[in-house]
């Protein structure tokens, strides 16, 4: 018999992942803050439900909705509470890479300057309040300029320090103390160049914190040349510029990519097919993906041939 859940939040994260919950659980009610009509229950009336979990399907606001519901049904309950990949599957992608570059950001001595090559939206500035920040960027893309692979719904190049080619920049030899560049050479036409910029404004002594794909698909078109690089890239590439990897990190392993991209076929599907998935078809990738984390937990090495991105620290030593 299927367990009685009570869904908390009903955004994107829910919609992304609902085939699966309501295959998996029988979904007794749905509570969200922010919406008070169509049957919603208010959060004030959890505590008298009948129900085996409740899942917060938020993964932004997790802790806080948390501490929330503890307060209305009492921490003797809290092991009743599921995050998303408690009740899916944890084959966290982009979370678990977050960390581990906030984790590294850290532990930069303050004060030094980091360029952070290929900002985007800046979205790791707030953990740089202690360093002396510079964010650059080509500022080119144009969410939906072509219908093309994954597309970002909205982009914002707002407080950029410096626009220019991230293969020649405009900044003094032995300039900075760290460089940060995180999920952007896949969508470099010339990553080897990059890495020799990098090495030419870089202290000698000074860190590069790189992430980028291992394997990816095609998103924000037409700026997209990769779909991942290899750990003999990186020994190949970084060494002949005068790098050496301190840390290197592999994110996620073959069985949870395969997870990810499962998770993403009733997407693919509408937008792709005639016709979207049947309860069978869903049936079935449910079960897939709770075999395939079945098999992560027990997995020794499988991140050799098959994860999500690579993840790593080098100085430069020349």
């Amino acid at each position: 018999m299927k367990k009685r859940i009570l869904v908390y939040g009903l955004g994107e994260d829910y919609k992304r992942s609902k085939f699966i919950i309501e295959n998996k659980f029988n979904v007794i009610g749905c509570c969200d803050s922010r919406i008070m009509d169509g049957g919603v229950i208010r959060p004030e009336d959890i505590p008298s439900q009948e129900y085996d979990y409740i899942c917060i399907t938020s993964r932004k606001y997790f802790q806080e909705i948390k501490d929330k519901v503890i307060n209305l049904i009492g921490e003797e309950n809290e092991s009743k509470i599921l995050s998303l990949y408690d009740a899916i599957g944890d084959f966290r992608n982009s979370e678990v890479r977050d960390q581990w570059v906030i984790d590294r950001l850290s532990k930069i001595q303050p004060g030094r300057i980091l360029l952070d090559a290929g900002a985007g939206e800046q979205k790791y500035k707030p953990y740089c309040s202690h360093l002396k920040y510079i964010a650059q960027d080509f500022g080119k893309y144009v969410p939906n300029e072509v219908d093309t692979g994954f597309q970002m719904g909205s982009w914002d190049y707002t407080g950029l320090n410096l626009t220019c080619d991230i293969v020649d920049m405009p900044l003094d030899d032995s300039s900075v103390d760290a460089i940060l560049c995180t999920e952007v050479f896949e969508h470099l036409r010339d990553p080897i160049a990059a890495v020799r910029e990098f090495s030419r404004v870089l202290k000698t002594g000074g860190i590069l914190i790189l992430t980028a794909p291992f394997c990816c698909l095609t998103h924000m078109a037409p700026y997209f040349y990769y779909n991942g690089f290899s750990e003999y890239w990186y020994k190949e590439h970084l060494e002949d510029n005068g790098f050496i990897i301190k840390e290197f990190t592999r994110n996620g392993n073959f069985f949870k990519y395969l997870c990810q991209e499962l998770f993403r076929v009733e997407d693919v599907a509408k937008r792709y097919c005639e016709s979207g998935l049947w309860s069978q078809d869903v049936n079935i990738l449910s079960q897939c993906i709770g075999m395939l984390m079945g098999l992560s937990e027990k997995d020794n090495g499988s991140d050799e041939i098959l994860c999500f991105g690579n993840m790593l620290v080098a100085e430069k030593i020349e």
